[in-house]
């Protein structure tokens, strides 16, 4: 189905979504970071918001109802969104509250880095099982009670991390540059350490999954 296109030109609101339900901690599973737009219809607009590991983009109406369509964005939807917020923040003021907005850049930016990131580089991978055929989990430990899990099946590798007295959250997929430091850190960890053999197969994955441009 055709959906409506963004225009440059348009005003960006940002917001930040952060549920806390007390006296428990807050769902960080659940924070959202977004922006939205008006179209040309002034009962319409579009949100862009980056939640769970991925950027999504949807429409909203205050008219009539409308089917609910929600896209996962590639990354250069994402960059030209990213760049069009930019745009707004480098020119007049719009009485709009400007850090929801540069949080969104910032977000955006760190989402679209191909360089490879620190995130794996002190990791120390342990048990790793076969959860699924053709799908792996493995256990993953960092210094001072960072722990997690990494999941790996053919073009997908998703991970969750967490405090150790915060409950786990859901795996998420890993942006690039975190792909690329899994796989710096498993091609060490597999060439010097003992590891479960089956981390080269996490390995391959991970490679697999690294994009080809």
């Amino acid at each position: 189905m055709a959906t409506p296109s963004h225009a440059a030109a348009q005003l960006r609101q940002g917001s930040l979504s952060f549920p806390v339900a007390p006296p428990g901690l807050p769902d960080v599973g659940s924070a959202a970071i977004a922006v939205i737009s008006q179209l040309p219809a002034a009962d319409s607009g579009a949100l862009v918001s980056y939640l769970a590991g991925v950027f999504t983009r949807q429409f909203w109406t205050t008219g009539p109802a409308v089917p609910l369509l929600i896209e996962i964005l590639p990354a250069e939807a994402v960059r030209q969104v990213r760049d069009q917020v930019a745009r707004q923040l480098c020119g007049p003021g719009s009485g709009l509250d400007d850090l929801p907005l540069r949080i969104f850049v910032e977000a955006a930016s760190l989402y679209l880095e191909r360089d490879a990131s620190g995130r794996f580089t002190s990791a120390a991978f342990g048990p790793i099982t076969e959860v699924a055929s053709g799908e792996l989990q493995g256990e993953v430990a960092w210094p001072g009670g960072v722990a997690g899990t990494v999941v790996g099946s053919a073009g997908r590798i998703a991970a969750q991390t967490h405090l150790a007295p915060v409950a786990a959250g859901e795996p998420v997929p890993l942006r690039e540059a975190d792909l690329r430091s899994l796989v710096l850190a498993l091609d060490n960890a597999v060439a010097t350490q003992t590891v479960d053999p089956q981390w080269q197969t996490m390995l391959g994955l991970a490679k697999e999954a690294l994009p080809t441009v």
